[in-house]
């Protein structure tokens, strides 16, 4: 009889620990978020910088303040790049979501696309840069920003630059259709969402 109430006891915080299990198995790792969100920002501020430092004067200061910053940003952007695949890689991916064949296909293009722009702008403005006086300039050498626009670098780089926010626009887009069509897609990489036990998945149509 002793056994009996033993094993009822304890079937509740069993059941509780893989639940909890299997939340975690559903999230991205910490590290994961972390260099995700941080991508984020950088992204949003790199952008910023450049649409604004083109449009001062050639010899502001704030527009070298904003070039060293876009400089020193874009760096770490791709050594943030370089964490996440490696991370990504080594690490452990949550479960899969429940997506139809077609859109898991477009899912993993997307990604592929978003890291090849995102390594494709760092190469192209290490290359604008190595090919023009931009180094010196940053050093404080030249009184006025060069000339960048003639440079085929520099025109793809800018190119790139809408080539990376159109697709994350595309990504953003699908998960929120994701996340309205059968929920789950946010909470993988938002850590401060978690699920609701009133709300469960639903299944895909």
């Amino acid at each position: 009889m002793k056994r009996s109430r033993l094993s009822a006891t304890a079937r509740p915080t069993s059941l509780a620990g893989s639940s909890s299990m299997g939340l975690v198995n559903e999230r991205w790792s910490t590290t994961s978020m972390v260099l995700h969100w941080a991508s984020v920002a950088l992204i949003v501020g790199l952008a910023a910088a450049g649409f604004v430092m083109t449009d001062l004067p050639p010899d502001s200061s704030l527009r070298l303040l904003l070039s060293r910053l876009h400089t020193v940003s874009g760096l770490t952007l791709m050594l943030l790049t370089v964490s996440r695949l490696a991370v990504r890689w080594r690490g452990k991916s949550p479960a899969p979501l429940p997506l139809a064949p077609l859109h898991r296909r477009g899912v993993s293009v997307v990604h592929a696309l978003l890291y090849a722009a995102m390594f494709a702008l760092g190469a192209s403005g290490f290359l604008t840069g190595v090919r023009s006086t931009w180094p010196d300039y940053l050093r404080g050498e030249l009184a006025m920003a060069p000339e960048l626009e003639r440079l085929a670098s520099r025109q793809v780089h800018e190119v790139l630059v809408f080539v990376l926010l159109s697709l994350i626009a595309l990504h953003v887009g699908g998960v929120l259709v994701q996340e309205l069509r059968c929920g789950a897609a946010l909470r993988r990489m938002v850590p401060f969402l978690s699920r609701s036990p009133s709300s469960p998945e639903r299944e895909v149509p």
